[in-house]
């Protein structure tokens, strides 16, 4: 895979469109009662929640949001509403512009259901959604746009990646990340991990890309207790931990990992970031998120803390974390580590 290169950041086009969904998202907080329950007051998470009888978890996204376009204020953990809310969204107050976000907030996208789901009335997450030709295709797409060309440059600048003959491409998808890699390394070859689904349309998909037989597609069920392979001395993850965080089973999951691999080996992580520093990205990081929670999938932000600690607990170290890129759609948090020790 020939990537070119990108003269022009593509996150100000990304975050021009998740700005978007703003009119809706503001629409679901007015339905939800939650400027008028704010009003005056400064209140904490689970009270914001409590006093509304909305669901704590896609509230607390909601916060982030409102906090993110200066509609509400957040200090010593308690929210309250800016002057601008209490002037303008509140119902009581005689120059509300409540019928305006209204007539902005028409037609069909990913937050029509947010209300309902500040209710608790949250649909279960159909993982099928990631099993169709245009989603995986789209999602290539979109890496292409920034985040294949971070990951390949701090791959091939990583120690021991240059003499590495065996890596795990794990929810890999098509494999995208792993035919940028090859390109780099003439002795590798990979083996990418996905459910049936995704495997069956990546060999359908990639079959005449150049190094296509240095690949190895593997059906697996994450869900389940399964193998996926030994001796890595690469084992890349794009984009999956975050599932794993949010049901504790990050340790049990990692030491897995662990165990798949050589003495020494590189792990790799690409995941999107829980931080950043332009106010445009945190912005388009929180509406993420809220879209996350809201459609049923536990959450997208996975600290670098967080995973280092867990990394640390099941015999990996010498880690190597540089800060985020905002210049990509979604700031991408990188992380390296090697294999110091074997664990049970």
């Amino acid at each position: 895979m020939k990537l070119p290169v990108l003269n022009s950041p593509y996150s100000q086009i990304n975050n021009l469109l998740y700005k978007s969904y703003l009119p809706k998202i503001i629409n679901s907080a007015i339905e939800s009662g939650l400027f008028d329950a704010v009003s005056g007051k400064s209140l904490s998470l689970e009270e914001v929640a409590k006093e509304l009888n909305i669901n704590v978890h896609v509230t607390d996204a909601l916060l982030r949001v409102l906090v993110a376009i200066d509609f509400m204020k957040k200090q010593d953990s308690c929210y309250s509403l800016t002057t601008l809310s209490e002037e303008y969204l509140v119902e009581r107050s005689i120059v509300n512009q409540l019928r305006a976000v209204k007539m902005f907030s028409g037609g069909t996208g990913p937050f029509d259901d947010l209300t309902q789901a500040l209710r608790g009335n949250i649909k279960p997450f159909d993982n099928k959604m990631w099993m169709s030709e245009q989603t995986v295709l789209a999602m290539e797409q979109g890496a292409k746009a920034g985040e294949i060309q971070a990951v390949v440059s701090f791959v091939k600048g990583t120690p021991g990646f240059g003499e590495a003959a065996k890596m795990c491409d794990f929810a890999g998808s098509t494999g995208y990340y792993s035919f940028a890699l090859l390109q780099e390394n003439a002795g590798l070859h990979s083996h990418v991990y996905d459910l049936p689904e995704i495997c069956a349309l990546a060999k359908e998909l990639k079959h005449e890309e150049e190094n296509f037989n240095r690949i190895t597609y593997h059906d697996f069920d994450s869900a389940g207790a399964g193998s996926f392979g030994s001796c890595y001395d690469v084992f890349f993850i794009s984009r999956f931990l975050y599932e794993c965080r949010a049901d504790r089973s990050l340790l049990t999951f990692l030491k897995k990992v662990n165990n798949s691999m050589k003495p020494g080996g590189l792990f790799i992580s690409s995941h999107i970031s829980s931080s950043c520093a332009n106010k445009e990205s945190c912005l388009t990081l929180a509406i993420a998120e809220l879209m996350t929670r809201s459609k049923g999938y536990p959450t997208y932000m996975l600290p670098v803390e967080t995973l280092k600690e867990a990394l640390n607990g099941v015999g990996f170290g010498e880690f190597t974390t540089p800060q985020p890129d905002e210049d990509i759609a979604f700031p991408v948090q990188l992380l390296s580590a090697k294999k110091v020790k074997d664990v049970e």
